[in-house]
Formats: C-alpha cells, sequence, structure tokens
C-alpha cells in the first residue's frame, strides 16, 4: 500500500512559507481556495483543485490540509501578482495614493516612517506586505487588489467619499472626526483637515465684535477657513460680503475656498497652507 505524501496545515504551510498563520489565510482567501462560513474555514472548488483535504481531529475539530508541493506555488511565492500599491488602490477608489495612506493610518493600518509608511500588526492582519523602495528605502505597504472588497476599508471610504453623511436630526451632516456640518461641502474639507492631522474647530466665532462665524478655525496658526457656496441667494451673498469684510478690516488670515475647489483638495489646500506655514 502506496504511504500518504505528508499534509501541511494552514499555519504548518504559514510557517514554511515564513508568514504567520493570519497572513497565510487571507493570503488562500484572496486566491479563492478558502473561504470563512459561519466562523469555519471551508475548502472552494479552487481549493480542492489544488489538492486541498479535509483532516479531523478530536483536539482541533476538523481543519484544512495541503500538500507539500503547494509550497513552491507560484501564488503563494510571488504574492505581489495579487497585491497592490496605494497608487493600484486609488484608480479603484478614484482617491489619492497620499489621501488613501491618510484614511489606512486612521483605521491604524500604516503609520508614518521615514517620509513612507510602516505595516502595523493590523494592517498585517488584514493582508498588507512590508516593503521598502530599493533606491530611496523609502518603507511602503502592499495590499491585496481586493481591499476595495473589505468591510472596514469599505466602511471608512464610506465616511470619507459619501455624499451627504448622515442626517442628524438637528439637521447636519456628520464628519470622520463626529463633527456636525451644514454641508457635503464643509464634510469635505473636515475629513481633509481631519486626515491631514490638523487640528480645526469648525463654526468658529470671529474675534470681532459683530456676529459673525468662520466655517472653520486652525489654532495652530490662527487661520481661518470659508467655503463660500452658491451666490443666488440674495441673502448669502450679502453675508458673504459682510464676513469678507471683517476679515480685511481686522486682519485676520483666512483661507477661501470655491466650488470649484473640492474635487482639488489636495492641490489647493496644501499650496495656500504652506503660505501661513503649515506643511502638511
Amino acid at each position: 500500500m502506496a504511504k500518504e505524501s505528508k499534509k501541511l496545515s494552514t499555519s504548518a504551510l504559514a510557517k514554511a512559507l515564513g508568514k504567520n498563520s493570519r497572513q497565510m489565510f487571507t493570503e488562500l482567501e484572496a486566491l479563492g481556495w478558502i473561504r470563512r462560513e459561519q466562523e469555519q474555514w471551508h475548502l472552494t472548488a479552487k481549493g480542492e483543485f489544488e489538492q486541498g483535504s479535509y483532516r479531523d481531529s478530536e483536539r482541533y475539530g476538523r481543519y484544512i490540509v495541503w500538500p507539500e508541493s503547494v509550497k513552491a506555488h507560484r501564488a503563494l511565492v510571488n504574492p505581489e501578482d495579487r497585491f497592490t500599491g496605494v497608487k493600484g488602490l486609488g484608480l479603484k477608489t478614484g482617491i489619492s495614493a497620499l489621501r488613501l495612506n491618510q484614511l489606512l493610518a486612521e483605521l491604524g493600518w500604516v503609520k508614518p516612517r521615514l517620509k513612507g509608511w510602516q505595516l502595523t500588526a493590523a494592517g498585517q492582519a488584514q493582508g498588507g506586505i512590508q516593503k521598502e523602495d530599493i533606491q530611496t528605502a523609502i518603507p511602503y505597504v502592499l495590499w491585496p487588489k481586493t481591499l476595495p472588497d473589505n468591510i472596514i476599508f469599505k466602511r471608512s471610504l464610506r465616511a470619507f467619499v459619501a455624499p451627504l453623511a448622515e442626517v442628524e436630526h438637528c439637521s447636519g451632516c456628520r464628519a470622520m472626526d463626529g463633527h456636525l456640518l451644514r454641508s457635503e461641502a464643509e464634510v469635505k474639507i473636515d475629513n481633509w483637515l481631519y486626515l491631514a492631522g490638523i487640528s480645526h474647530a469648525c463654526d468658529k466665532r470671529l474675534p470681532v465684535d459683530a456676529l459673525a462665524r468662520a466655517d472653520f478655525y486652525l489654532p495652530e496658526v490662527r487661520l481661518f477657513i470659508e467655503f463660500w457656496g452658491s451666490e443666488n441667494d440674495p441673502s448669502y451673498l450679502a453675508d458673504k460680503m459682510h464676513k469678507k469684510a471683517l476679515y480685511e478690516a481686522h486682519d485676520l488670515a483666512v483661507i477661501e475656498l470655491q466650488e470649484g475647489d473640492l474635487n482639488e483638495l489636495d492641490e489647493v489646500l496644501p499650496r495656500q497652507l504652506r503660505r501661513f506655514g503649515l506643511e502638511c
């Protein structure tokens, strides 16, 4: 009787490939070899094709095993084929690489390091792979191409790009940092400031005798930000001209944003903020 070839559990396969178990399960799921159902891992048709099978144990219950030959499988030896950088993710999501890295940092999956980004344990659990630029040694992270389907990532993405965030009973739109704002435009600006790590206040009273409030205030550089929306309403136009006069009369530093700037915030705001000594 022929001797059965040695089989490896997924954890043993991970060890053989120099990976941790969680990363191995994530990769196999991304390959479509296994799927998670009711807190258990199950083989797919593709997994069975790769000669995955089940083994029963009194101690561990039913688990998946693999033939030793799978250690040399190209998809596992060269995982980059199934991974992409933030630029690649940007093509799928329509968001810049910088903003995506900030979203990933907000989730706790990466953190800034040496002008680049370092993978955290939480990010590794989501399938991220730490890499380093050969020429500059700047660290960066590769992510599964399936990341846009990740429930946690999708939730964060929705909070950033959603057209009116949830409408509250007190009438307003909720930004990522919890600020309640009056419009989708203000939410976009607030989210940008939050992800850039810039301390800011909303609906800030101007330091003048008149009753007037700015859309945003950056205390670090004593700078106000105003978003000027539609001028079709005569009362809105009058309020705008009144506030512009107050800024000028009291020599208050202000950045003025227009409707056309909303889709160019990654270009407009850093350039404007540098004029006031704030790098981001």
